[in-house]
């Protein structure tokens, strides 16, 4: 009977320290998360986040809306004023990373230039080009997420250098 009750005091305990290996320790972000504007590639974020445990792990960033202001070229190389357009909730793709003693670090995490707007619907008509001109990223946030739940966030702000 000790025996037995020993062997399932010993489990227990193996579970339990298992568990706590694999769950979220203290989730913190390292140094700052460094960000870059482009209007060929949009928005790329990078960093590191330790206290994490060894789940797997998840980031990627969102924004309330992307402001896109477009000009319209003519084959004649002109340019007429286009519109401006915004695109809401906009979530970007999620990075998976697998953490290595409880830290990641995040490379790319990244909000894509949005799909332009037809030249039929912004310009004067159809022959025209589309081109985009500026973009404006607005309230990003980064997400750091293990089992589908946040466990670390950063307010990044608007994004408009």
């Amino acid at each position: 009977m000790r025996r037995a009750f020993a062997t399932a005091l010993m489990t227990a305990a193996v579970t339990v320290a298992g568990m706590a290996t694999a769950t979220a320790q203290s989730p913190h972000f390292i140094g700052e998360v460094t960000c870059t504007k482009s209007i060929t590639t949009g928005l790329s974020c990078s960093g590191k986040a330790a206290g994490l445990g060894s789940s797997p792990t998840a980031a990627f960033l969102t924004a309330s809306s992307i402001d896109a202001e477009y000009v319209c070229v003519n084959r004649g190389g002109n340019v007429a004023p286009g519109q401006g357009v915004e695109f809401q909730q906009v979530v970007g793709p999620v990075q998976q990373i697998a953490p290595r003693n409880g830290q990641i670090t995040f490379r790319d995490v990244r909000i894509p230039v949005p799909e332009s707007p037809s030249a039929r619907d912004v310009c004067p008509n159809g022959n025209w080009r589309v081109q985009l001109l500026h973009l404006t990223f607005n309230d990003v946030t980064l997400h750091i997420q293990q089992n589908g739940v946040d466990i670390l966030t950063r307010d990044l702000g608007d994004i408009d250098p």
